[in-house]
Protein backbone atom coordinates (compact mmCIF):
# COMPACT_ATOMS: atom_id res chain seq x y z
CA UNK A 1 0.00 0.00 0.00
CA UNK A 2 1.55 3.35 -1.08
CA UNK A 3 1.64 6.55 0.97
CA UNK A 4 -1.19 8.14 -1.01
CA UNK A 5 -3.50 5.21 -0.27
CA UNK A 6 -2.60 5.26 3.42
CA UNK A 7 -3.20 9.02 3.59
CA UNK A 8 -6.64 8.74 1.96
CA UNK A 9 -7.71 6.00 4.36
CA UNK A 10 -6.55 8.01 7.36
CA UNK A 11 -8.66 10.93 6.12
CA UNK A 12 -11.59 8.58 5.58
CA UNK A 13 -11.55 7.17 9.12
CA UNK A 14 -11.07 10.66 10.55
CA UNK A 15 -14.16 11.87 8.70
CA UNK A 16 -16.10 8.78 9.81
CA UNK A 17 -15.47 9.74 13.42
CA UNK A 18 -16.36 13.41 12.84
CA UNK A 19 -19.51 12.89 10.82
CA UNK A 20 -20.92 10.01 12.87
CA UNK A 21 -21.27 12.61 15.61
CA UNK A 22 -23.54 14.65 13.33
CA UNK A 23 -26.52 13.72 11.11
CA UNK A 24 -26.43 13.68 7.35
CA UNK A 25 -23.40 11.62 6.40
CA UNK A 26 -24.00 7.91 5.93
CA UNK A 27 -26.79 5.48 5.14
CA UNK A 28 -27.43 4.81 8.83
CA UNK A 29 -27.66 8.57 9.45
CA UNK A 30 -30.30 8.60 6.76
CA UNK A 31 -29.94 11.97 5.02
CA UNK A 32 -29.11 10.89 1.48
CA UNK A 33 -28.50 13.73 -0.97
CA UNK A 34 -29.75 12.57 -4.34
CA UNK A 35 -30.13 14.52 -7.57
CA UNK A 36 -33.20 16.76 -7.39
CA UNK A 37 -33.45 16.47 -3.61
CA UNK A 38 -29.78 17.43 -3.16
CA UNK A 39 -30.21 20.38 -5.51
CA UNK A 40 -33.17 21.59 -3.42
CA UNK A 41 -31.22 21.33 -0.13
CA UNK A 42 -33.18 18.18 0.76
CA UNK A 43 -36.43 20.12 1.16
CA UNK A 44 -38.08 16.98 -0.16
CA UNK A 45 -40.59 15.66 2.38
CA UNK A 46 -43.47 16.73 0.08
CA UNK A 47 -41.98 15.66 -3.27
CA UNK A 48 -43.84 12.86 -5.08
CA UNK A 49 -41.79 10.44 -7.19
CA UNK A 50 -39.98 7.11 -6.87
CA UNK A 51 -37.55 8.80 -4.45
CA UNK A 52 -40.37 9.26 -1.93
CA UNK A 53 -39.22 5.88 -0.63
CA UNK A 54 -36.24 7.73 0.88
CA UNK A 55 -37.89 11.04 1.88
CA UNK A 56 -41.49 10.29 2.83
CA UNK A 57 -43.15 7.00 1.94
CA UNK A 58 -46.58 8.66 1.95
CA UNK A 59 -45.65 10.12 -1.44
CA UNK A 60 -45.69 6.59 -2.88
CA UNK A 61 -49.46 6.56 -2.44
CA UNK A 62 -49.84 9.14 -5.21
CA UNK A 63 -47.72 7.29 -7.80
CA UNK A 64 -49.60 5.97 -10.83
CA UNK A 65 -46.79 4.24 -12.76
CA UNK A 66 -44.40 1.41 -11.98
CA UNK A 67 -41.07 3.18 -11.37
CA UNK A 68 -37.44 2.21 -10.92
CA UNK A 69 -34.48 4.42 -10.08
CA UNK A 70 -30.79 4.42 -9.25
CA UNK A 71 -28.63 7.07 -7.59
CA UNK A 72 -24.99 7.83 -6.84
CA UNK A 73 -23.81 10.37 -4.28
CA UNK A 74 -20.09 11.19 -4.28
CA UNK A 75 -18.27 11.77 -1.02
CA UNK A 76 -15.28 13.99 -0.37
CA UNK A 77 -13.16 10.92 -1.13
CA UNK A 78 -14.32 7.84 -3.03
CA UNK A 79 -14.58 5.71 0.12
CA UNK A 80 -17.47 7.94 1.18
CA UNK A 81 -19.59 7.32 -1.91
CA UNK A 82 -23.20 6.19 -1.52
CA UNK A 83 -25.17 4.22 -4.11
CA UNK A 84 -28.71 3.02 -4.10
CA UNK A 85 -31.69 1.75 -6.08
CA UNK A 86 -35.44 2.04 -5.59
CA UNK A 87 -38.58 0.43 -6.98
CA UNK A 88 -42.26 1.29 -6.70
CA UNK A 89 -45.27 -0.80 -7.79
CA UNK A 90 -48.72 0.85 -7.62
CA UNK A 91 -51.60 -1.56 -6.94
CA UNK A 92 -55.31 -1.19 -6.34
CA UNK A 93 -54.74 -1.16 -2.58
CA UNK A 94 -51.66 1.08 -2.45
CA UNK A 95 -48.07 1.30 -3.65
CA UNK A 96 -45.43 -1.25 -2.65
CA UNK A 97 -41.82 -0.07 -2.68
CA UNK A 98 -38.34 -1.43 -2.09
CA UNK A 99 -34.95 0.25 -1.70
CA UNK A 100 -31.27 -0.58 -1.19
CA UNK A 101 -28.48 1.79 -0.14
CA UNK A 102 -24.75 1.17 0.31
CA UNK A 103 -22.16 3.49 1.86
CA UNK A 104 -18.38 3.01 2.11
CA UNK A 105 -15.98 0.44 0.69
CA UNK A 106 -14.64 -3.05 1.46
CA UNK A 107 -12.98 -2.14 4.79
CA UNK A 108 -15.92 -0.17 6.18
CA UNK A 109 -19.44 -0.11 4.80
CA UNK A 110 -23.06 0.41 5.79
CA UNK A 111 -26.05 -1.11 4.04
CA UNK A 112 -29.78 -0.58 4.34
CA UNK A 113 -32.60 -2.56 2.72
CA UNK A 114 -36.13 -1.21 3.00
CA UNK A 115 -39.63 -2.43 2.15
CA UNK A 116 -42.30 0.26 1.99
CA UNK A 117 -46.02 0.75 1.55
CA UNK A 118 -47.85 3.97 0.72
CA UNK A 119 -51.58 4.53 0.37
CA UNK A 120 -53.64 7.56 -0.58
CA UNK A 121 -57.14 7.77 0.88
CA UNK A 122 -58.04 10.62 -1.44
CA UNK A 123 -56.17 13.34 -3.30
CA UNK A 124 -56.09 15.16 0.04
CA UNK A 125 -54.31 12.62 2.26
CA UNK A 126 -51.78 9.78 2.11
CA UNK A 127 -49.79 7.70 4.61
CA UNK A 128 -46.65 5.60 4.26
CA UNK A 129 -44.65 3.09 6.28
CA UNK A 130 -41.27 1.44 5.74
CA UNK A 131 -39.42 -1.39 7.50
CA UNK A 132 -35.60 -1.33 7.28
CA UNK A 133 -32.81 -3.84 7.80
CA UNK A 134 -29.43 -2.20 8.49
CA UNK A 135 -25.96 -3.71 8.58
CA UNK A 136 -22.53 -2.23 9.32
CA UNK A 137 -19.32 -4.04 8.39
CA UNK A 138 -15.83 -3.22 9.70
CA UNK A 139 -12.94 -5.32 8.40
CA UNK A 140 -10.67 -7.29 10.71
CA UNK A 141 -11.77 -8.40 14.15
CA UNK A 142 -14.73 -6.00 14.34
CA UNK A 143 -17.05 -7.95 12.03
CA UNK A 144 -20.70 -7.06 11.41
CA UNK A 145 -23.51 -5.47 13.35
CA UNK A 146 -27.15 -5.31 12.27
CA UNK A 147 -30.45 -3.80 13.33
CA UNK A 148 -34.08 -3.34 12.28
CA UNK A 149 -36.07 -0.11 12.44
CA UNK A 150 -38.98 1.60 10.71
CA UNK A 151 -40.11 4.99 9.44
CA UNK A 152 -43.51 6.55 8.89
CA UNK A 153 -44.86 9.56 7.01
CA UNK A 154 -47.99 11.47 6.07
CA UNK A 155 -48.72 13.79 3.16
CA UNK A 156 -51.70 16.11 2.75
CA UNK A 157 -53.00 18.41 0.03
CA UNK A 158 -55.54 20.58 1.91
CA UNK A 159 -56.00 22.90 -1.06
CA UNK A 160 -54.99 22.69 -4.70
CA UNK A 161 -51.20 22.87 -5.28
CA UNK A 162 -50.36 23.08 -1.55
CA UNK A 163 -48.72 20.04 0.08
CA UNK A 164 -47.88 19.50 3.74
CA UNK A 165 -45.73 16.54 4.74
CA UNK A 166 -44.33 15.01 7.92
CA UNK A 167 -41.95 12.08 8.33
CA UNK A 168 -40.19 10.31 11.21
CA UNK A 169 -37.20 8.02 10.78
CA UNK A 170 -36.60 5.47 13.54
CA UNK A 171 -39.36 6.55 15.96
CA UNK A 172 -38.71 3.37 17.97
CA UNK A 173 -35.15 4.64 18.70
CA UNK A 174 -33.60 1.33 17.64
CA UNK A 175 -29.87 0.85 18.15
CA UNK A 176 -27.04 -0.74 16.19
CA UNK A 177 -25.45 -2.79 18.96
CA UNK A 178 -24.63 -0.19 21.61
CA UNK A 179 -24.67 2.67 19.10
CA UNK A 180 -27.79 4.80 18.84
CA UNK A 181 -29.33 5.16 15.37
CA UNK A 182 -30.59 8.74 14.91
CA UNK A 183 -34.28 9.50 15.26
CA UNK A 184 -35.03 12.23 12.74
CA UNK A 185 -38.20 14.30 12.30
CA UNK A 186 -38.99 16.13 9.05
CA UNK A 187 -41.77 18.64 8.46
CA UNK A 188 -42.25 20.54 5.21
CA UNK A 189 -44.58 22.55 3.00
CA UNK A 190 -44.47 23.06 -0.75
CA UNK A 191 -46.57 25.09 -3.17
CA UNK A 192 -46.82 25.00 -6.96
CA UNK A 193 -47.18 28.61 -8.07
CA UNK A 194 -47.63 27.44 -11.65
CA UNK A 195 -46.85 24.45 -13.85
CA UNK A 196 -43.27 25.72 -13.94
CA UNK A 197 -42.49 26.79 -10.37
CA UNK A 198 -42.44 24.73 -7.15
CA UNK A 199 -41.18 26.21 -3.87
CA UNK A 200 -40.56 24.05 -0.78
CA UNK A 201 -39.52 24.82 2.78
CA UNK A 202 -38.94 22.51 5.72
CA UNK A 203 -37.25 21.76 8.99
CA UNK A 204 -35.40 18.66 10.12
CA UNK A 205 -34.65 17.70 13.71
CA UNK A 206 -32.39 14.96 15.00
CA UNK A 207 -33.22 14.44 18.66
CA UNK A 208 -29.55 14.86 19.56
CA UNK A 209 -28.77 17.91 17.39
CA UNK A 210 -30.01 21.37 16.51
CA UNK A 211 -32.76 21.75 13.93
CA UNK A 212 -31.91 22.24 10.25
CA UNK A 213 -33.94 24.71 8.19
CA UNK A 214 -34.04 24.33 4.42
CA UNK A 215 -35.68 25.78 1.34
CA UNK A 216 -35.64 24.70 -2.28
CA UNK A 217 -36.92 25.82 -5.67
CA UNK A 218 -37.73 23.76 -8.76
CA UNK A 219 -38.19 25.67 -12.03
CA UNK A 220 -39.16 24.16 -15.39
CA UNK A 221 -36.96 26.06 -17.83
CA UNK A 222 -38.16 24.41 -21.03
CA UNK A 223 -40.10 21.26 -21.88
CA UNK A 224 -37.21 18.85 -21.27
CA UNK A 225 -35.10 20.80 -18.75
CA UNK A 226 -35.64 21.95 -15.17
CA UNK A 227 -33.42 23.87 -12.76
CA UNK A 228 -33.18 23.54 -8.97
CA UNK A 229 -31.59 25.54 -6.15
CA UNK A 230 -31.66 25.44 -2.36
CA UNK A 231 -30.17 26.53 0.93
CA UNK A 232 -29.99 24.93 4.39
CA UNK A 233 -28.54 25.64 7.85
CA UNK A 234 -26.50 23.78 10.50
CA UNK A 235 -24.10 23.86 8.74
CA UNK A 236 -24.79 26.44 6.04
CA UNK A 237 -25.01 24.72 2.67
CA UNK A 238 -25.94 25.92 -0.79
CA UNK A 239 -27.12 23.68 -3.59
CA UNK A 240 -28.11 23.72 -7.22
CA UNK A 241 -28.81 21.28 -10.02
CA UNK A 242 -30.39 20.49 -13.35
CA UNK A 243 -32.94 17.92 -14.48
CA UNK A 244 -33.52 16.32 -17.88
CA UNK A 245 -36.92 14.85 -18.73
CA UNK A 246 -37.89 12.83 -21.80
CA UNK A 247 -41.12 10.82 -21.96
CA UNK A 248 -40.86 8.66 -18.78
CA UNK A 249 -37.12 9.11 -18.23
CA UNK A 250 -35.94 11.55 -15.56
CA UNK A 251 -32.30 12.35 -14.83
CA UNK A 252 -31.06 14.83 -12.25
CA UNK A 253 -27.62 16.11 -11.32
CA UNK A 254 -27.34 17.98 -8.01
CA UNK A 255 -24.46 19.75 -6.29
CA UNK A 256 -24.33 20.59 -2.59
CA UNK A 257 -21.66 22.97 -1.26
CA UNK A 258 -20.51 22.65 2.35
CA UNK A 259 -19.04 25.91 3.68
CA UNK A 260 -15.81 24.16 4.69
CA UNK A 261 -15.52 20.89 2.78
CA UNK A 262 -16.66 22.05 -0.66
CA UNK A 263 -18.89 20.44 -3.30
CA UNK A 264 -20.45 16.98 -3.34
CA UNK A 265 -22.24 15.92 -6.54
CA UNK A 266 -25.06 13.42 -6.84
CA UNK A 267 -26.91 11.84 -9.75
CA UNK A 268 -30.26 10.07 -10.15
CA UNK A 269 -31.85 8.25 -13.06
CA UNK A 270 -35.41 6.95 -12.98
CA UNK A 271 -37.91 5.46 -15.38
CA UNK A 272 -41.69 5.10 -15.18
CA UNK A 273 -43.49 2.32 -17.04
Amino acid sequence: MNLTSIYKRLIFFFLIVIFHLKPGFSVQNRILEKGKSAAMANASVTLIDVWSIYHNQAGLGYLEDISIGAFHQSGYIKEQNIQGVSFALPTKTGTIGASYSYFGYSQYNEMQVGVAYGKSFSKYFSVGLQLNYLNTHIAGDYGNSSSVNFEIGILSQPIENLFIGAHVYNPSRSKMGDEEIPTIFNLGVSYMFSEKVLFAVGTEKDLNHDAIFKAGLDYKLIEFVSLQAGISTNPSKYSFGIGFHYININAHVGFSKHQTLGFTPSFTLSYGF
